[in-house]
Parts: structure tokens; C-alpha cells; sequence
């Protein structure tokens, strides 16, 4: 474990406003100060969550502008950092962001990373950083927050931390206007659809997430890092009553894009195709339409049942494979076979024949000039079958199982 000594909240302060970004993007000095003024509490409450990184540790930041925790951490805890700006996809044209201090001259020069969290690959390897930080931005977040959390796992290596610092809306000032008749949702925002708050969280809805997406948590909290001491009551020392979670995790179990139903709700209606391969249970979600059954697992072998009729999309890659995992359960498979049909971008891809039971990959050629960029595919099954007809309860016209999809 390293040792250190973290600057205070009024070191933070003085260090941080003669820095320029404000004036030279924003609006002005002014609002930096602002800035820095209202979040240097919290920075000094998240470098306190990395003070045990080793030295050249390699940070991923997550939504880095306007880098001055980017600009803390380099200087106090001597770590790399590799700084994702998000609230800029929109529009952003520099490539480089300067930041300078008027006071002591320091310089810093951050390539400009414009990468939508939610929706795209993060540009890193996998396994290449020991940290992601995520300060103040999930609740930014308009559809899918498992997306970051998925790409920050695997770029984490094993055993790497993730930190996320997010507002609390459980927090005491949120009930108190709810007392008094105010709306606590955030105002439309003239900086775009990202500028707002579009959700806020409660600790147990945050630890769900990250849990459920793979990550052991070793530290959840609210604390008071934005509220003046002075406007902070009594109760706001209360269980979750304070401003800001910060949770503290490791990348200890296998990734997944979980959408606990706590938070989601119609997932296959939700298309953000990216990926060349996906396993049901840890990626499918973006990729699979109409016509899946709810995940099941096998063992350890996540799974869907198919419908007669089932779709799903794949992000072009250069292969002109499809290899599906299935497996087909119809009771009478060994008399009458059944038929599986792919239909890639409305060009038929085959036909396979199925006539025995158990998991087994089964491949369709197809035409890679029909590619494009996505490749929308419908799995048709030549006839389905209802467990129930065979005692139980269970009354679904199931088709096949499938556990996993990849181009080749």
C-alpha cells in the first residue's frame, strides 16, 4: 500500500481556480471557480477512495472534462491517466483540450476522446487499466448505464477497482422540496440531451448495478460533499440521506451487461448493435429483439428459448459465418426433425437440420457483399413445442435454445 499525504479541501481550491479550461471553452473564469468551489469536497472525498493505488497506476476516467480530477490525480496520487470526454460527443471539434494555471504555469495538454458511454466500445485494450472512474456522470445517462459498466470491466484487469461518485436522490435537500411541494427533477439543459440529469440513484439501486454487472463491492456510502454544512440538517446524517454515493469496487467476477428489473424495463426494444459475437446472459442486450423467451441457464450456460421466429443483430466484422450454439428439446426429435432457418439481411442464409437432442453449433454461410455495417438476422424454427404437453405447467411454445452467436 502506498502512503500519502492528500491535499485538503482549501489546498484543492486554491490549486484548481487559476486554472483556465472554463475560461477557454465555457463561459468564462468565473463559472470555473464556481466550479471548483462546489465540487473540491468531492474531489478530495474521491482521491481519498485511490489513496492506496501504487504509483503509475494506469486510471481510466470517465467523462473527464473539464480534467481537473484528472489534473488531482497526476499531481497527488502519480497515476496515468487516460481521459474519455463525453458530454462533447455532440459537437466537439478541437482535437486537444489546453488547460494552463495563471498562478504557476503549469501546463497540461488532454487528447480530446469523444466517447458516447452509454453506446460505444471504449478505445482501450481489455485488461489494461487498474482503475475506471466514473465521477458524476451515470446520472447523466439516458438508456443504459450496464453499457459503461460492461466496457469498464473489460478493460479493468482482474482485481482492478471501479469508483463511481453520483448524486443521491434520496438525498435530504430533494426531500425537503418534495415537502414543500417542488419538483426535484432536473431543467432541460441548453448543452444537449447529456447536459441534464436524466437520472439520478438511490445506494441500493447503484450497488445493484454494479453487482449485478460483475463487480464485488468493497465500499458503498452516502456522504455530504456538495450541501454547506450550515444548510445540512440533522437528519441528513440518516441512512442514504446524504448528497453523494460513492461506491468502491473490484473486477472480481465475469462481466455482464445485467439489466436488473429494478431499472429495466422492455430490454428488447433497445438496439445499440456493436458487437460480432454475443453469449446470452453476459452481452445480448442491443442485440436481440422480438421473439426470445427470458434468459435461463443450463449449469452454468446462459440461455434463451426461441419463439417459431426470433431476431437478433450483429455488428459486421469481415466474417461470412454465422455459428450459432443451440440446442433442440422437441420430444419427438429423433422421428420428425427439426428445421432451423437463418435470414440475414432478408437473404436466406440455409437451412439446417436438427434431429438429435443436446447443445451443438450449427453454421450458415452467407454473402458478405450484403453485409454493411449490421447484419439483421431472424432465426425461423420449422415447428415449436409446449413442455406442458408433456405434464407441468409450463405452457410456452418454445422453439431452440441458444447460448451463443458469433460471426466468423
Amino acid at each position: 500500500m502506498t502512503s500519502r499525504t492528500l491535499p485538503g479541501v482549501e489546498e484543492i481550491r486554491a490549486y484548481l481556480r487559476p486554472f483556465d479550461f472554463f475560461a477557454r471553452y465555457v463561459n468564462g473564469p468565473d463559472e470555473g471557480e464556481v466550479y471548483v468551489d462546489a465540487h473540491a469536497v468531492r474531489f478530495r472525498a474521491t482521491l481519498a477512495l485511490l489513496e492506496d493505488l501504487p504509483g503509475g497506476a494506469r486510471v481510466l476516467e470517465l467523462g473527464a472534462v473539464p480534467y481537473y480530477m484528472t489534473i488531482l490525480m497526476r499531481r497527488y496520487l502519480g497515476v496515468h491517466v487516460d481521459p474519455i470526454s463525453f458530454y462533447e460527443v455532440e459537437g466537439a471539434q478541437t482535437a486537444v483540450h489546453e488547460v494552463r494555471s495563471a498562478a504557476s504555469g503549469e501546463r497540461h495538454a488532454f487528447a480530446h476522446v469523444p466517447v458516447n458511454v452509454e453506446r460505444d466500445p471504449f478505445p482501450f485494450e481489455d485488461g489494461g487499466h487498474d482503475v475506471v472512474a466514473c465521477c458524476e456522470i451515470v446520472e447523466h445517462l439516458l438508456i443504459n448505464p450496464s453499457h459503461m459498466l460492461f466496457e469498464a470491466h473489460r478493460v479493468l484487469r482482474p482485481g482492478g477497482l471501479l469508483i463511481i461518485s453520483t448524486p443521491n436522490v434520496l438525498r435530504w435537500a430533494n426531500v425537503l422540496a418534495l415537502l414543500r411541494g417542488q419538483n426535484i427533477y432536473d431543467r432541460y439543459h441548453g448543452n444537449g440531451i447529456y447536459g441534464r440529469h436524466n437520472r439520478e440513484y438511490t445506494l441500493d439501486e447503484v450497488t445493484t448495478l454494479v453487482d449485478a454487472c460483475g463487480f464485488v463491492i468493497e465500499r458503498a456510502e452516502t456522504r455530504n460533499v456538495m450541501t454547506p454544512a450550515a444548510a445540512t440538517p440533522p437528519v441528513a446524517s440518516g441512512p442514504g440521506r446524504a448528497d453523494t454515493i460513492f461506491v468502491r469496487a473490484r473486477a472480481d467476477r465475469q462481466r455482464k451487461m445485467a439489466c436488473p428489473g429494478s431499472l429495466y424495463v422492455l430490454v428488447d426494444e433497445y438496439r445499440n448493435v456493436v458487437r460480432p459475437a454475443i453469449t446470452m446472459g453476459l452481452d445480448e442486450m442491443g442485440h436481440i429483439g422480438r421473439g426470445w423467451h427470458d434468459l435461463e441457464f443450463d449449469g452454468e450456460r446462459g440461455c434463451r428459448w426461441s419463439h417459431q421466429r426470433a431476431v437478433f443483430s450483429l455488428r459486421a466484422s469481415g466474417g461470412r459465418t454465422i455459428r450459432l450454439e443451440i440446442c433442440c428439446h422437441h420430444p419427438d426429435i429423433a422421428s420428425e426433425p427439426v428445421n432451423v432457418t437463418l435470414v440475414v439481411n432478408g437473404v436466406p442464409a440455409g437451412e439446417r437440420r436438427i434431429d438429435r437432442y443436446g447443445w451443438q453449433e450449427i453454421d450458415f454461410d452467407f454473402d458478405p457483399r450484403q453485409a454493411g455495417t449490421t447484419l439483421e438476422c431472424a432465426l425461423e424454427v420449422s415447428r415449436t413445442w409446449c413442455p406442458g404437453d408433456t405434464g407441468g405447467g409450463d405452457m410456452r411454445s418454445l422453439g431452440v435454445r441458444v447460448s451463443r452467436i458469433a460471426l466468423r
